[in-house]
């Protein structure tokens, strides 16, 4: 399991911050490291302008990310890879942004927002955005609870029927007090990847809680999951470090 960290989408962190929570990242294991939207702010463009001069990243992947209309701000930010935001984008749009940036020699992620719900209303249609987006050169498709009202156990459940395609799957969502819990069971269920914030950036490296699973808050009791211990010991390490 390989770890996707979005603290540095924030518009906040100065460029020096980023550039140390991304060295600090690295250093941890941390496979991918978001630097942002370049098409929606200069903080983005001008850390990866100062990333291609200053970062020699030894095993993180920095990535730029951005929605399909934002493939010339994406490119030129020449990250090696690049994460498509998609979120109601028609197969056509989403299977073209992910050819041209394979054709430009990214690797790709495509994160799928709202990607639950769309299952929950029409599941053959979450299906066929996942097997375009891979079949079109995506390395990686993640799966995103943006809206959070599903439960750990439902999530865990629809991320094992989409794993049996064979489709390498990520997991994210926004659910701050069941993140833990829904990280533990899509991971179990077959996601490789985990999204999540790490380094909570704010005028350098913060402290970030290590995740916890509670029957009280999740409804799920704690188990343990090998694959997730990486997790907890990157924002153990990373906890406290100003």
């Amino acid at each position: 399991m390989k770890l996707y960290d979005i603290s540095l989408r924030r518009a906040g962190p100065s460029i020096p911050d980023r550039l140390a929570a991304a060295r600090r990242l690295d250093a941890l294991g941390v496979a991918f490291v978001d630097g942002g939207r370049p098409a929606r702010s200069s903080y983005p463009r001008t850390f990866f302008g100062r990333a291609a001069a200053e970062l020699r990243l030894r095993v993180a992947t920095l990535v730029a990310s951005g929605g399909a209309e934002d493939l010339a701000a994406l490119l030129a930010a020449e990250t090696p890879a690049v994460t498509v935001v998609v979120q109601g984008h028609g197969l056509l749009v989403v299977r073209e942004a992910v050819r041209q940036l394979v054709r430009a020699e990214r690797r790709v992620v495509v994160e799928a927002r709202d990607f639950f719900d769309g299952w929950l209303a029409d599941p053959e249609h979450a299906l066929e955005v996942v097997l375009t987006a891979a079949e079109a050169g995506a390395e990686t498709v993640l799966l995103h609870d943006t809206a959070g009202e599903l439960w750990p156990d439902q999530i865990g459940e629809i991320v094992g029927t989409v794993a049996e395609t064979g489709v390498p799957l990520g997991f994210g969502c926004h659910d701050d007090g069941g993140s833990a819990a829904k990280q533990l069971l899509a991971a179990d269920a077959g996601a490789v990847l985990v999204q999540g914030s790490y380094a909570v950036v704010r005028g350098g490296l913060d402290r970030v809680d290590p995740p916890s699973v509670h029957s009280a808050e999740t409804g799920v009791a704690p188990v343990p999951c090998p694959r997730l211990e990486q997790t907890v010991s990157a924002q153990k390490a990373i906890g406290g470090v100003r």
